[in-house]
């Protein structure tokens, strides 16, 4: 799923302060406002090391970002071309 090994192991994780407005807090109580940080860290973490991952894979690659920008285009194009085939069959 990710392009990097799942974590079975507990991981000890640095301390983050975030203030919360105190009207945020009030009107919505039923929020866990550490586990949502928690996410947005884990998620920024996660971006940061596919894009590490990705500039490894690709250092030697000839292709342009022009190329790039290309190629992901028509790739997009016949992916949506087969998903609107398969929604009309």
């Amino acid at each position: 799923m990710y392009p990097w090994p799942t974590l079975l192991a507990v991981i000890e994780m640095g301390e983050l302060i975030i203030k919360i407005p105190e009207r945020v807090r009030q009107e919505f109580p039923e929020v866990e406002w550490s586990k949502v940080a928690e996410r947005a860290v884990l998620e920024e973490f996660r971006k940061l090391a596919s894009i590490k991952l990705f500039n490894e894979l690709f250092k030697h690659s000839e292709l342009t970002d022009e190329d790039c920008l290309k190629l992901g285009k028509e790739v997009n194009k016949a992916v949506r071309l087969r998903i609107e085939k398969e929604l009309s069959a």
